[in-house]
């Protein structure tokens, strides 16, 4: 079966959730992952938004943060202060998984502004913003992060979301718990180096070559093989995944005015399929 890369990215991030863990997820890919999780492998983890919809079984992907109509439910719903106080600030979100337009090598993350944060007030220049990114990232006790139309860069245009920091026991100095463990691109799967904390290339997806990953990374890259480790060959997904993947969220990974105009356009076609049970 045919498949996409941001699709076999999605598979393959759907793992890092295990069954009974709390995870704060965000929109879009990561949410897709974390319904690929429940459906699969961890029927019982407690996913929550950062709107704070607690435990939701959702059916589709979410329109915003806090859309209920996309779940068939959530054990009970709380706002963004009491999700940062009495969940994530207290150390109770195992994981969270949370999307990155720039990621540096120590997994620092920019959502807040591509360009000068003083300079550039044109709109495309500005990014959804941190929401609750900043604090998930920096009290949850694992974060992973996910990255399709941004970039990988030797310096953030803005820090919105902490990662390792300037590495090594920088996060530690800072008073900061956790740390992002994984970072899932379109080529392969990145971890981070126990004592530097510099990112690595851990894992390859099918089709792809070291020059691939070489040329989206603008610093040395260096793979698990430089840590003494074996640098896994991904497999190609279970078509049933993509076949569940495609009827959660059909548009994945489309964005922009021209992924805009398709989703219009195919959207009659989609929701006549899912009617009579064809998706």
């Amino acid at each position: 079966m045919k498949y996409r890369r941001v699709e076999l990215m999605v598979m393959e991030a759907s793992k890092e959730i295990k069954n009974e863990e709390v995870c704060v997820i965000g929109q879009g890919i990561p949410m897709t992952a974390g319904a690929i999780a429940k459906r699969s492998h961890a029927p019982n983890a407690i996913i929550l938004t950062e709107a704070g919809m607690v435990d939701i079984d959702v059916f589709q992907n979410l329109e915003d943060i806090a859309d209920p109509g996309s779940t068939k439910g959530f054990s009970y719903s709380i706002d963004l202060f009491d999700v940062f106080t009495t969940i994530v600030n207290r150390g109770y979100a195992d994981l969270c998984i949370l999307g990155a337009a720039q990621i540096d090598k120590f997994g620092n993350v920019n959502t807040t502004v591509v360009g000068n944060y003083e300079i550039d007030k044109r709109s495309d220049m500005k990014l959804p913003g941190s929401g609750g990114a900043n604090e998930f990232a920096g009290h949850a006790n694992r974060t992973i992060f996910t990255i399709v139309g941004g970039k990988f860069v030797e310096k953030l245009d803005y820090l919105t979301s902490p990662g390792w920091l300037e590495g090594g026991d920088s996060r530690r100095k800072a008073g900061l718990p956790g740390g992002p463990t994984a970072v899932y691109s379109k080529y392969g799967i990145f971890r981070f180096a126990e004592d530097s904390k510099e990112m690595y290339l851990s894992a390859i997806f099918p089709n792809t070559e070291i020059r691939d990953v070489e040329e989206i990374i603008p610093w040395k890259l260096k793979t698990a093989e430089d840590f003494g480790k074996k640098l896994r060959n991904v497999k190609h997904p279970d078509p049933a995944e993509i076949k569940f993947m495609r009827s959660f969220e059909p548009f994945l990974g489309i964005s922009g005015h021209e992924g805009r105009l398709l989703q219009v356009k195919a959207l009659p076609s989609y929701y006549e399929k899912k009617q009579h049970g064809e998706l």
